[in-house]
């Protein structure tokens, strides 16, 4: 069995038989082999790790100036985040509102304690980066010429600040429809806020560059790829971050992560699957069949399957990950070293 599973491998097993589809329909088993996997992401045995594939060490360097990570569509969360190789608390979305703690952030602060660098979650965004200035044009640009005539949906406030409508034939949308040309297409309306960005299934990627009005500066803020048609991601507030740091240069800070990887639906042959199990995979899909029966036998037979797709799962973690060196983390005296409460060895 190969280290990655593609769809093909799903298509060219025993899947296709036994959950009774014929082998050539390449569109019913994505879907069910789709769903299977976002079961199994998301199941209350997955854990906080995940299973064994889920999770990925990744890279990222950040500007001082501009102390936010945006990370790709294939990042489900941050699990664990270093500046500098040092440990960094990330933090949720509530933590800047808890009613003994340091406040929201970003803001200037001198003696109360929040100098202490922490990560804060943000909320999902539709860019990588944000546009310099506001007002601004936005441009996309196709890079394979089979897109031309497909279209972009862009919604957001425009140069007085007000939502953007617009008519799509029978239909109002929010937003404003700009379709993929060469060598680019400009929208017409100016903005001051881009709220979300939808478009078609293309074969190849879509760059999105905002441009000023005046000087016609373009400035890359998205990168969209063939699959993908919504943009958004997790954002993050790195607070304070260094200035610079060993493994970076002068004007950006290295960060490396341990993150929590996300399902991307395959959709051909050559697609990559997230999970690594093939066996976990057949069982789950046996799982929705039963589960879409109205019957009680066939809702036991369900849990049945769930429950031999998460063992084949936690075989694997046991296959390639072993049980008797787990990570721990023990800190009798939270983050304060022996010698520091004069505790000393014996």
């Amino acid at each position: 069995m190969p280290a990655r599973l593609r769809l093909y491998d799903a298509r060219v097993s025993r899947l296709p038989s036994v959950i009774g589809v014929c082998i050539e329909d390449i569109m019913q088993i994505a879907q069910a082999v789709n769903t299977a996997q976002q079961r199994l992401l998301v199941c209350k045995e997955c854990g906080d790790e995940g299973w064994y594939g889920t999770w990925a060490e990744m890279e990222f360097t950040v500007d001082p100036a501009n102390p936010y990570l945006t990370t790709p569509r294939e990042v489900a969360r941050i699990q664990s985040l270093t500046v500098c190789n040092d440990i960094v608390p990330v933090q949720n979305q509530f933590y800047q509102y808890l009613q003994f703690g340091n406040g929201t952030l970003p803001r200037t602060c001198r003696e109360d304690g929040c100098r202490i660098l922490q990560t804060y979650t943000k909320n999902n965004v539709p860019l990588f980066a944000d546009p310099p200035a506001a007002p601004f044009m936005v441009r996309a640009q196709m890079t394979n010429g089979a897109d031309l005539g497909k279209r972009v949906l862009i919604s957001g406030l425009d140069s007085n600040s007000k939502p953007i409508f617009t008519q799509d034939g029978l239909n109002r949308v929010i937003g404003q429809f700009a379709a993929l040309d060469s060598p680019f297409v400009t929208w017409p309306q100016q903005f001051n806020r881009i709220d979300s960005i939808q478009k078609d299934y293309t074969s190849g990627q879509v760059d999105i560059y905002s441009v000023d009005p005046t000087t016609g500066v373009e400035t890359l803020i998205l990168t969209m790829q063939p699959s993908e048609q919504v943009a958004s991601y997790r954002r993050y507030y790195l607070n304070p971050l260094p200035q610079n740091c060993c493994n970076s240069s002068a004007s950006t800070v290295g960060i490396r992560a341990m993150v929590k990887l996300d399902l991307i639906p395959a959709r051909g042959d050559t697609d990559f699957l997230l999970l690594t199990n093939l066996e976990a995979i057949i069982e789950e899909c046996q799982s929705v069949r039963y589960s879409e029966i109205d019957s009680p036998s066939a809702k036991a037979m369900a849990a049945e399957r769930h429950k031999q797709a998460v063992d084949f799962l936690n075989g694997e973690l046991t296959h390639y990950t072993g049980t008797n060196n787990p990570a721990i983390e023990f800190a009798p005296f939270g983050s304060a070293r022996l010698e520091r409460v004069n505790i000393g060895m014996m």
